[in-house]
């Protein structure tokens, strides 16, 4: 028997700036030939080389319709106004470290190209604000995990325009171990409390700042990573959800419908914008 041994050692790139960057570490890796002793002639003298390695993966990110509890994706495009549509967004991050999806800006609109639609409602903004969960019954649903984002939205219209309904979205990803500030949330508003509550903890007064602006304050992150310290930066790529469609419901005269909640369903448009008939 003759057992051979080698090092592996990983060190992370000198400039430190990378998301994807981790401690460095050593393993041994040991290889035993059970079969030398049969051998006839002498093993082969073994030598210490030293070589390098480098990968690399990029990161893809997807804004899928999903059905009522999220196991698969939903089986038809067609929404009726004022149901609830259910989004998952999700990044597949193959060898990186582990990874959390935020949605900083989404934007409805008419048109797959977001610079061509002639009309245009802002669903989320302000660095993960669902605004829209202040007029409807929307908002981001518990996660699973921490790569995955749910969002619960209630379907809507864009009066006098008969057509589908594209959905533009900035998704960002960070680190988990960031902790939450104004450029990382997910805040939904609870008409209940009156108040704006983030996703990962509802303790937190990070949304607070989502009816005004929240700032840049902590874009970056200085991680500590058993000793090494590691610069965060977020990935970010723009995603349009798959277009859907709403059923259009009987109007109550200048009404918009409400939903069993009171939610109001319909919204109106005007120079370009939607906003909430009230």
């Amino acid at each position: 028997m003759v057992e051979y041994s080698s090092s592996l050692v990983y060190r992370p790139p000198s400039t430190r700036s990378d998301l994807y960057s981790r401690s460095p570490f050593m393993e041994r890796i040991n290889c035993t030939n059970y079969d030398a002793g049969r051998l006839t002639t002498p093993p082969p003298q073994v030598t210490t080389v030293t070589g390098h390695l480098s990968a690399s993966s990029g990161l893809m990110f997807t804004g899928t319709l999903m059905n009522a509890d999220f196991s698969a994706p939903s089986s038809s495009s067609v929404f009726p106004l004022g149901s609830q549509i259910h989004i998952q967004f999700a990044v597949q991050r193959s060898f990186h470290q582990p990874l959390q999806v935020f949605v900083d800006e989404c934007v409805a609109a008419t048109t797959p190209d977001l610079s061509t639609s002639p009309q245009s409602y802002v669903v989320i903004a302000n660095h993960g604000c669902l605004v829209d969960s202040r007029v409807a019954n929307s908002r981001f649903l518990p996660r699973q995990t921490p790569e995955v984002l749910h969002l619960s939205l209630q379907a809507f219209e864009f009066v006098e325009i008969d057509t589908d309904v594209y959905l533009h979205c900035q998704v960002l990803v960070w680190d988990p171990a960031a902790p939450a500030d104004h450029m990382r949330k997910a805040c939904s508003f609870h008409r209940d409390t009156n108040k704006w509550e983030l996703l990962d903890d509802p303790s937190s007064s990070v949304c607070s700042c989502c009816d005004s602006t929240c700032g840049a304050t902590g874009s970056r992150h200085q991680r500590d990573l058993e000793g090494l310290s590691v610069e965060v930066r977020p990935r970010q790529s723009n995603v349009v959800v798959t277009h859907f469609t709403i059923q259009k419901l009987a109007q109550n005269g200048d009404h918009g419908e409400l939903d069993a909640n009171g939610s109001l369903a319909v919204r109106r448009s005007r120079k370009g914008k939607v906003e909430n008939k009230m």
